[in-house]
């Protein structure tokens, strides 16, 4: 925590502050924005987090990252909680959960500041009298939106500043009836907006009364005996009811829900909005989430609620949570109402019908996190490959990358490992181990010597593909031994390196001096990786060989023990103790070892 002069001058500060409402923004020694948040009396709540003997972890971690002090005063706290939504979408504090990239999410726009409006995706929001849809997590769902929303409704899709000074001649989409044709003037601005409204309440999944709508114009222009005008209404209605037979009906409610559920791993989460209109599940948002660590399920719902819904033009009647309380809900209740001109209501998913839902959303949140866990790694993989390609300075990506590490207990029991890195990922078909057999004693590059000869040897007589990249573990020395095996199976042209563990250096054969890099780069990250691996996969069979080799000694010389009796005294300790210290009754609850022989090998051990 902050300490010293810069501590009085954070105290100073808050005395200045007094009691007004507002949002105050911790930052860090680089005057970075690290926490935004809001408070009904500034002083009281910025006080608290200087609380030495506070315990929860994530004020803990933020009170060790604290340097000094800005706020922002407003009139109320509810202008405070909108405040607060902004400046965590402009700042991405690293404290905060935050929507991840949600600047990026695309829109649907209406331009209803036109005579004659347009529909349009966008990724910008403004306040400029048009109305806006979204935001989308899905793209190319978007997009298929827009295109049924364009063969639906009769609108234009040229951008033309309207109305023109002189007609223009029809384009195709008027006379396939997909365009009222505002460009030529023989619309009426009236009859277009009419169109328009139709959209909008589509997109806002009031299909039921849309259609209620649409068969009282057709009705109206076949009475006028205006049947082309009513042909365009009644396929409409016929394209939005096809729809509507399309969608899972979950509720015969009337109000417009939607239903909120979060799935979590680590400082990551995945929020899956379930947008029910009319009774039907019409729609899937899912959003990445950022700042998770030490934040509970209570805080996400809020802080999702507010930088998802204070911004939003469409607004639906309740909002569903798990049942969790918070004082906070009712503050953004009362801004949601007062943004929306209605009522809002943010009520419990876990119980009545919604619970069923709200169950299948969170099934939804789960695989959607799996999914973005395992691009991000991925790509996280790909970026490691370039990496270490540019590092290394290898003429191709390094697809196939192997590692091996030497494992002895003061030269006894020797053995190598090999491990298989696949486009960065573990390969476990392709781990070997080697029981050492040209070398004793402690010589560690003699031995990675034999390790790499033979299993190039092997790769050559199996006219097998060779790796990418080797990685010995170890410095110049056992580098130096393990490029000699390569030389002499002619196989210099293979990339090979040294990893040293101290320093994470790397060293490129012949060259006495190593190289460092960047410990976090995300090529070393995976060099590392791969050497702890192969330190553990080697380790495991060095301690499994000694093991044996104990065993072997101690269960020598015992009547009626023979080799299958060895392997199975064997099979029951190993992993759990020594043998040496087995007791009578364990001795005895090994199958197959009656009550005499358990106490000739118990006295047998006890005398060696």
């Amino acid at each position: 925590m902050v300490e010293g002069l810069q501590f009085e001058i954070i105290r100073q500060k808050i005395k200045n502050l007094g009691s007004e409402s507002g949002c105050y923004l911790w930052k860090d020694q680089q005057n970075n924005i690290i926490y935004v948040g809001k408070a009904l009396k500034l002083s009281d709540r910025v006080r608290s987090y200087l609380n030495p003997n506070i315990t929860d972890l994530k004020t803990l971690s933020l009170q060790s990252e604290i340097h000094d002090l800005d706020w922002i005063i407003t009139n109320n706290e509810l202008e405070a909680l909108i405040l607060e939504a902004n400046l965590i979408k402009k700042y991405f504090p690293k404290y905060n959960i935050r929507l991840k990239d949600d600047k990026r999410y695309p829109f649907i726009c209406v331009s209803t500041d036109e005579m004659y409006p347009m529909i349009y995706l966008t990724r910008k929001v403004k306040s400029d009298g048009k109305k806006y849809f979204g935001p989308y997590t899905d793209v190319k769902a978007v997009r298929d939106l827009l295109n049924l929303v364009l063969k639906i409704f009769p609108i234009r899709k040229t951008p033309l500043k309207l109305p023109l000074k002189k007609p223009q001649r029809a384009c195709l989409n008027f006379h396939i009836k997909r365009c009222l044709g505002p460009c030529q003037g023989n619309v009426l601005q009236e009859d277009y907006l009419k169109v328009v409204n139709q959209v909008i309440k589509f997109l806002e999944g009031k299909k039921d009364d849309l259609i209620k709508e649409l068969k009282k114009a057709m009705d109206e222009y076949s009475l006028k005996m205006m049947f082309e005008r009513a042909a365009i209404y009644r396929d409409m209605i016929t394209a939005i009811q096809i729809l509507n037979k399309r969608q899972i009906v979950v509720s015969s409610g009337e109000e417009d829900e939607d239903i909120l559920a979060i799935a979590r791993k680590d400082d990551t989460g995945q929020m899956v909005v379930f947008e029910i209109r009319e009774g039907r599940l019409e729609g899937k948002k899912s959003f990445a989430l950022d700042g998770m660590n030490n934040s509970k399920d209570d805080e996400a719902y809020l802080s999702f609620i507010k930088l998802y819904y204070l911004n939003n033009n469409f607004i639906p009647n309740v909002i569903r949570t798990p049942n969790i309380n918070n004082k906070e809900f009712d503050s953004i209740q009362s801004v949601l109402r007062n943004n929306s001109g209605k009522k809002i209501s943010i009520k419990s998913s876990a119980q009545g019908k919604s619970k069923g839902i709200y169950n299948l959303a969170i099934k939804n949140a789960e695989l959607n996190l799996v999914e973005r866990v395992l691009a991000t790694k991925l790509k996280s993989q790909n970026e490691a490959l370039k990496d270490l390609k540019d590092k290394l300075k290898l003429e191709k990506l390094p697809q196939v990358i192997e590692c091996y590490d030497i494992s002895h207990f003061q030269g006894s029991e020797p053995v190598g490992s090999g491990v298989m890195f696949v486009d960065g990922n573990p390969y476990k078909s392709g781990y070997r181990h080697y029981n050492i057999k040209s070398y004793t004693g402690i010589n560690d590059p003699g031995m990675m010597h034999e390790v790499i000869a033979r299993r190039l040897q092997r790769l050559l007589n199996e006219d097998e593909s060779l790796p990418d990249l080797i990685v010995i573990d170890g410095g110049t020395t056992q580098l130096t031994r393990a490029t000699e095996a390569a030389i002499a199976l002619e196989l210099n042209q293979i990339p090979m390196i040294g990893l040293a563990k101290k320093r994470e250096e790397v060293y490129f054969p012949g060259e006495k001096y190593p190289y460092s890099f960047p410990i976090d780069s995300p090529g070393v990250r995976l060099l590392r990786q791969l050497r702890d691996e192969a330190h553990r996969f080697g380790i495991t069979h060095h301690r499994s060989r000694r093991n044996k080799a104990t065993l072997k000694g101690i269960l020598d010389n015992i009547k009626d023990v023979g080799p299958k009796r060895k392997k199975l005294i064997y099979s029951y300790f190993l992993g759990k103790k020594k043998i040496e210290n087995a007791t009578l009754d364990e001795l005895e609850s090994i199958p197959e070892i009656s009550k005499d022989l358990a106490l000739n090998i118990y006295t047998a051990i006890k005398n060696k």
